[in-house]
């Protein structure tokens, strides 16, 4: 029989019960010598069920898990498709790694009545449920919100689509690039000249934590109510959030941004030095930072040119004044810049690229690379979460589970029927 789900908006009195249950190992069954030392973190306590693939649902539980959630990853029989992005023979890619860490791993077939069950068993005792499948499928498979929620009336129930649960594309499939062109996001980084999609998966990530603040406004709902809810993310909802200034400038004034509007705006710039080595200066409003520039580039000059003399005027001859900046500061390396610029107390800083990043002075200061030990013990290197929680601390990382790896444990741990051929059978 599942227990209770544990309430995670914790109490002082809970917090301590809630640490001593991890210390034991009792979150989803575990036993303290499987679990290894107890884990912390600000969600210590939260139980999470994630059924979900690619990026999506299991960004979004692995930023649960990174805070401390116990989360159970639930795979068919075949696998996230994700194991098998340039797979390394590990069991899982370095991109299902990155989605995947800190989790168990559980398999179960949910077209048997067996493997249902499981699953159903699993979510009444959780706190959280995420699923990204397409609209109509999860209740369709037999795990839909009303359903589980007969179970487990406490559970926050989240799912995530492309296009939200109505609407004439609603039940088309969705991958990051289609939702990055229908939600506006690429309009807003690609210039008209250069089209082809680019840059990361904007509206898988952007969905991941639109769940994730929905998530734990429900949970916190649930603490004043006393009852879980169904709450729906979209992945194209996500980007108009996240696009609020284009759209809100859109529908007020209606006026369309494209990739430049921004900087215009703000008034930033991309400079390489003679070594080729590029950085980003950005002057927003204040007036000391544009003539603290003209200083560093030795172009008094320039506060005298009509086109130049006010924000205004630098804002609408944006393109000529990038020319010239690039010009002059394509006469010196990158490093005199960045001194003469952090002299002046000009915003700047250089421009990274991911092979950089980690050796950034700053970065490095941050202390944001851990480490945790591959299925073969060996040491692997990975971004620490960034949000440091001075109370609770950070929980100590895990690699992303292999394929089903904690099936048996958590299902016979937690009291449920165990079959390994009815239930994970494909």
């Amino acid at each position: 029989m599942s227990r209770d789900p544990v309430e995670v908006s914790l109490l002082p009195d809970d917090v301590e019960s809630a640490a001593a249950a991890r210390a034991r190992g009792e979150d989803f069954g575990m036993s303290a010598s499987e679990s290894g030392p107890a884990a912390n973190g600000p969600l210590s306590g939260l139980r999470v069920v994630e059924i979900g693939q690619y990026i999506a649902g299991p960004y979004a539980a692995k930023l649960l898990a990174d805070m401390g959630a116990d989360v159970v990853k639930v795979e068919s029989p075949a696998g996230d498709p994700m194991r098998r992005w340039e797979g390394t023979g590990s069991g899982y890619s370095p991109q299902f790694a990155a989605y995947n860490r800190n989790k168990d791993g559980v398999v179960l077939d949910l077209k048997s009545a067996a493997g249902l069950d499981a699953l159903l068993g699993l979510a009444a005792g959780a706190d959280v449920l995420i699923e990204n499948f397409r609209p109509g499928v999860a209740r369709r498979l037999g795990f839909g919100a009303d359903v589980v929620a007969q179970r487990n009336p406490r559970l926050v129930y989240c799912s995530i689509t492309g296009f939200g649960a109505d609407g004439p594309y609603a039940t088309r499939p969705a991958y990051d690039s289609v939702i990055s062109a229908v939600g506006g996001m690429y309009s807003q980084v690609i210039p008209a000249d250069a089209l082809r999609p680019a840059g990361p998966a904007f509206s898988d990530l952007l969905a991941g934590m639109s769940a994730v603040q929905a998530v734990l406004a429900a949970v916190h709902a649930r603490h004043v109510t006393g009852s879980g809810q169904h709450v729906e993310v979209s992945m194209v909802g996500a980007v108009l959030d996240f696009l609020t200034e284009s759209a809100s400038t859109y529908l007020q004034t209606g006026a369309t941004a494209g990739p430049d509007t921004r900087p215009r705006r703000a008034q930033a710039y991309a400079c390489v030095g003679s070594d080729g080595l590029a950085f980003v200066v950005h002057m927003s409003v204040p007036e000391k930072f544009w003539t603290g520039l003209l200083d560093v580039i030795d172009r008094a000059d320039l506060a005298q040119d009509p086109r130049f003399a006010t924000r205004e005027g630098r804002v609408a001859h944006y393109d000529e004044l990038d020319e010239i900046l690039k010009r002059e500061t394509a006469r010196r390396p990158r490093e005199h810049w960045l001194r003469e610029l952090a002299a002046h107390d000009i915003p700047h800083g250089p421009l990274n690229r991911v092979a950089d990043l980690f050796a950034d002075p700053q970065v490095a200061a941050m202390d944001l690379v851990t480490t945790a030990p591959d299925a073969a013990g060996d040491e692997v290197r990975m971004p620490r979460h960034s949000t440091v929680f001075n109370g609770s601390g950070r929980p100590a990382y895990r690699m992303a589970p292999l394929l089903g790896a904690d099936t048996e444990r958590l299902l016979e741990q937690q009291q449920l029927s165990f079959d390994d051929e009815e239930v994970t059978a494909s």
